[in-house]
Order: C-alpha cells, then sequence, then structure tokens
C-alpha cells in the first residue's frame, strides 16, 4: 500500500481497496474509505510519514473491505465518518449486511471476516461533508453506495465497476440493482478525461473499456438466465445451473453472494417484460416470456 498523488490535494493508496486521500489544509485530511481492517496500521504509517491528522472517513458503502479499518482509525484520530443514510444504517448493525444479502437472519456459516462489519456508533450524513468534496448517487452494487468527487475534479467511483481479472475469474459480481448498475455504468463513463478512482481497478482517465467488458457480462448472465428459463425453473435449480455452468465450487459466501444477485436479476428482467412465475405444489417457478 503506497501513496500516489493525482492532483493538487488529492491522492489516493493502492491496494485491494484503493483508498481516497484529500488534504483539508496543510494539517488535516480525510480519507474515501479505509480497506479492510488489516489496511488500518499501514494507512496510519502513511498519515504519520506526512504528519497528517485524519480529520473524516468517507465511506463510499459499508461493505467489510471499505470500513474495515474505520474502528482502528477513529479510536486513534478521534476523527468523524461520513456515509449516506442507509448506509449509516447497515455500518451500525453487524448482522444487517449478511441478513439482507441472506433474507433473514443469518446462518452462522456466513459470519465469515469477509462477511462481518464491525458496529460504529457515529456516523454523520452526507450534508457534513468537508468543503471540496461532494457526493453522487451510485445504484447497482449496494442499497445507497455513493461516489466521491473532490475540487481537483478526480472522481472515485467505488464499486460501481467491476474489476476486469475479477469478472473473468467470478463471473457473477455482488448487484442489488441491474438496472441500477447499468445507470451507474452509465454515468461513469462521463468522467472520462478525469481521474477516476474505481476501487477494485487501476486508475485511469478512461474507463471506458473496463465499462464494457462489465456491460458484456450483465448481457452474458441475462442471456445464461432466459437462456435456463425456456424450462421453469425454482431460484435455487437456476442458481445450481449456473454455478454449474461456470464451473464454480459453492462456499457459504458464493452461495449468498450469488444467490442474492440473482435474484436481483430475475427481478430486473420481471420488470423489463421479459419473464413469468406461476406457483407449482407450492414451489415458485420463473421462466421465460415467450
Amino acid at each position: 500500500m503506497e501513496l500516489h498523488k493525482l492532483k493538487g490535494n488529492t491522492y489516493y493508496i493502492d491496494g485491494s481497496t484503493n483508498i481516497g486521500l484529500y488534504k483539508l489544509n496543510e494539517s488535516d485530511v480525510c480519507l474515501i474509505d479505509t480497506g479492510f481492517a488489516k489496511c488500518g496500521p499501514r494507512i496510519y504509517e502513511i498519515l504519520k510519514e506526512h504528519n497528517w491528522n485524519l480529520k473524516y472517513i468517507i465511506n463510499t458503502h459499508c461493505h467489510a473491505d471499505h470500513i474495515g479499518a474505520n474502528k482502528y482509525l477513529m479510536n486513534i484520530y478521534n476523527c468523524q465518518m461520513i456515509t449516506s443514510q442507509i448506509e449509516r444504517a447497515f455500518a451500525r448493525d453487524d448482522k444487517l449486511d449478511i441478513g439482507f444479502l441472506y433474507g433473514g437472519y443469518p446462518l452462522e456459516a456466513f459470519e465469515t471476516p469477509l462477511m462481518h462489519i464491525d458496529e460504529q456508533k457515529d456516523i454523520l450524513h452526507l450534508s457534513k461533508l468537508p468543503e471540496g468534496i461532494t457526493s453522487f448517487r451510485l445504484p447497482g452494487h449496494h442499497y445507497d453506495m455513493v461516489g466521491f468527487k473532490t475540487s481537483d475534479d478526480v472522481y472515485f467511483v467505488a464499486d460501481s465497476i467491476g474489476n476486469k481479472d475479477t469478472i473473468y475469474k467470478e463471473h457473477i459480481l455482488l448487484i442489488y440493482d441491474v438496472k441500477g448498475y447499468l445507470d451507474s455504468l452509465h454515468l461513469i463513463n462521463g468522467f472520462n478525461g478525469n481521474y477516476i478512482v474505481p476501487s477494485h481497478s487501476e486508475v485511469t482517465t478512461n474507463i471506458t473499456d473496463l465499462v464494457n467488458i462489465n456491460v458484456r457480462q450483465i448481457n452474458e448472465i441475462i442471456d445464461l438466465i432466459l437462456t435456463n428459463l425456456k424450462t421453469p425453473l425454482t431460484l435455487e435449480n437456476l442458481v445450481k445451473n449456473i454455478f454449474d455452468y461456470y464451473k464454480m465450487h459453492i462456499t457459504f459466501n458464493k452461495f449468498l453472494l450469488v444467490t442474492s444477485t440473482i435474484r436481483s436479476y430475475l427481478a430486473y428482467l420481471y420488470k423489463e417484460n421479459l419473464l413469468e412465475t406461476k406457483f407449482i405444489d407450492n414451489y415458485l417457478y420463473y421462466y421465460k416470456k415467450d
């Protein structure tokens, strides 16, 4: 994890999750996300090397790879956390996000470090963003995810776009709202010419190629679902077929993430008038509309 200057007062720290840093003045800075919990000590080292005081942590959304080091840094600097209204609720309850994905109180088997989020108490609304930073909505990946623009015209776009290698390896990215995800891809494609910082891909000034890869993958999943649903299937039968098609090894976490995402695709396709549903012997079946 190393610090890189982008433009003016805007920097980022590279890593498995890219972390934004914005200088508020000569001594105070704010972070945009903090990565996993293990990132905390390295972030602290970077801040200490530059004699910077951490005044705010601004979070795009409340997955563990984005707020994992919040608690560590908040304890050291007594800084404030800022995020969107609904994400504030997710940050306060370490079971809410897992239950949200699972659709009920989660099995203990799903409570792994990847999914666990430390409870945060003192969280400010986006209206409290410091001068020089503005937010914009990024629907799709999570319930109330937002991106941030600095006064230097640098855009931090969170998980609105999937990493190319992850797409080719995992095939199915976590998506809550398929239409929202497509809308966000269209939005960030309009930021070309400025620095764009995705959370899990390289910083760029032209994100079009990666946008196109993401759109193609979404369309591939849609085609796969519709092909399978030429014959009526239950959700679990459909999920099994998709795991088999991509030769994925099922685990509790993959089952959770993929099943939640396929539900979102089904809702999108139903709204687009491409699917029908029916109950047979108390099972809910989905099938392609003629």
